[in-house]
């Protein structure tokens, strides 16, 4: 009992940190904090799938449209599954998508609203996330930004 009266301070913060810390640690809903490791295939790229591509990538295929409407590839080895974006976080929606084996491909007709939620969803630990896009060829990426070195600013 003298022990405890002598490291009260020390157990008063000691304990609840502790705990917190555990809290933490086994949060099943946690994000991923890795944020170069799950930006990295957007930088190149290679995240961005055409609908011919579709079929050459590895597994069963899931599309997740966040629309109503299909996207028409629904096929023999292609699965289509509608989510409304702000439904996708809900545990049911976050299972599938985390115990389905092979590629998912996220489908919209905006594509910054495909972007942020392959974003999102990869940052849960989701893996073979792609994206969806309505070409087979984009400019984007063939051409290098060059400043314009002509013309100097006066002051």
């Amino acid at each position: 009992m003298n022990l405890i009266k002598r490291y009260r301070i020390i157990l008063i913060i000691t304990i609840p940190v502790l705990m917190l810390l555990a809290a933490r640690i086994l949060t099943p809903g946690s994000f991923k904090y890795d944020a170069r490791k799950w930006a990295e295939p957007s930088f190149g790229g290679a995240n961005l799938v055409s609908p011919a591509e579709i079929v050459s990538l590895p597994g069963q295929k899931l599309i997740v449209n966040l629309e109503k409407s299909n996207t028409g590839l629904a096929g023999t080895s292609v699965d289509e599954i509608n989510i409304s974006p702000d439904s996708l976080l809900e545990r049911k929606y976050l299972d599938i998508l985390k115990n389905h084996k092979g590629a998912i491909v996220i489908s919209s007709a905006d594509p910054s609203l495909s972007a942020r939620i392959w974003m999102v969803i990869s940052q849960t630990g989701c893996r073979n996330l792609y994206i969806l896009t309505g070409n087979d060829y984009n400019e984007a990426f063939n051409s290098e930004f060059r400043p314009d070195t002509v013309t100097k600013p006066e002051f």
